[in-house]
């Protein structure tokens, strides 16, 4: 069979070169629109990271916040240290309830530098005190010396700081000595005068301290007495009420290089084991990365307008706190303009939380 010559013609030039062109266009319009939609992926999933990082931050910093100068008992209740470390800073600070830093303070135990988890300078930052578990209570407490009968010391070891305390005094002190004898549960607190600088400054509590002489004399304090009629004449003051027993706690919040060339919010705990001002920081954990900047401001009773940590006269009447920090997109899995803005600087925000502090409701 003989095909029609003109049915076997081909593609000009030109046709091929028009295809092409089209071809050519609809690639480009397609690459464009799948580069358009991988930035605005980028885009989405750096804000995305960044408010769940604000999340995390905000709630996790305002539950310590919340429970700032907590106690089992009363936040009115006399606090008064046992411990021969309780007279310098670290401890007055502890009693009230949290104390912030500026970004120009020095932040005892906690170095300013690039290294991993060391302090970014210039940024603020806030120790929280609470003693809050208070699952042990007190069984006796008859004379003031250096045993608390108590129903359990689950969880408790030698060396531990707890506080005890009723709705009129709150101790703090270390324990020395953990004692089930005869059926009794005991936690000891020894001390004594001597020249070391940790354990407690006698045997006995003292609702006035003293830890020049090591001896409690005329100011014993005594829990639990079973029969008011007939007390030891060596507690000077005393209760029947109910007492219980807690461990002492201390976090630490502040903005610390991550060692990945970027920033992070870290909370370490924090504790004094060298009856020393400098405390040691235990635990130190990376909270959020990507929080490049934090301000704290607190509002103290009786004011209207917040103030910076070196303007609060007395941390025991801080009511709330204004937390202002500053997030920036990271790399990872997403690097460059990915997580960059119109301006090819990194996203970033800033937010700013208020968190009320739970035990302080009643100061006017």
């Amino acid at each position: 069979m003989i095909r029609n010559a003109c049915a076997q013609q081909g593609l000009t030039l030109i046709e091929l070169m028009l295809a092409l062109l089209l071809g050519t266009i609809v690639v480009v319009a397609a690459s464009a629109v799948f580069l358009s939609n991988k930035q605005v992926y980028g885009t989405s999933e750096t804000v995305g990271r960044l408010q769940e990082n604000e999340r995390v931050s905000f709630e996790l910093m305002s539950r310590d916040l919340r429970e700032a100068g907590g106690n089992p008992c009363s936040t009115s209740a006399n606090l008064v240290s046992q411990l021969k470390s309780g007279d310098n800073t670290w401890w007055t600070n502890w009693g009230g309830g949290l104390h912030g830093y500026g970004g120009n303070d020095t932040l005892p135990g906690t170095v300013n530098g690039s290294g991993a988890g060391q302090r970014v300078a210039g940024t603020d930052a806030v120790d929280i005190h609470l003693a809050n578990d208070g699952n042990i209570n007190v069984v006796q407490h008859d004379n003031p010396s250096a045993n608390l009968v108590v129903n359990n010391v689950d969880g408790i070891a030698t060396g531990d700081i707890l506080l005890v305390c009723n709705m009129d005094y709150a101790f703090t002190f270390e324990v020395t000595q953990l004692n089930s004898a005869g059926g009794i549960t005991g936690i000891q607190h020894n001390g004594g005068s001597g020249s070391g600088t940790t354990g407690n400054c006698a045997n006995e509590f003292q609702h006035i301290r003293d830890c020049a002489t090591g001896a409690s004399g005329a100011n014993g304090y005594c829990f639990m007495v079973p029969d008011l009629t007939n007390v030891n004449p060596n507690c000077d003051k005393f209760s029947n009420s109910p007492a219980s027993i807690s461990r002492v706690t201390s976090s630490r919040w502040y903005i610390g290089n991550n060692g990945r060339g970027g920033r992070s919010l870290y909370r370490a705990t924090v504790r004094n084991t060298s009856g020393t001002n400098v405390p040691n920081l235990l635990a130190v954990e990376e909270i959020a990365e990507g929080v490049t900047g934090m301000t704290i401001q607190y509002l103290s009773a009786g004011n209207n307008n917040y103030q910076v940590a070196s303007a609060v006269a007395d941390w025991s009447r801080v009511i709330a706190a204004r937390v202002n920090l500053t997030f920036e997109g990271t790399e990872g899995a997403l690097s460059g303009s990915y997580i960059q803005g119109t301006d090819g600087a990194a996203l970033n925000r800033q937010v700013s939380n208020v968190v009320a502090l739970r035990n302080r409701e009643g100061l006017q």
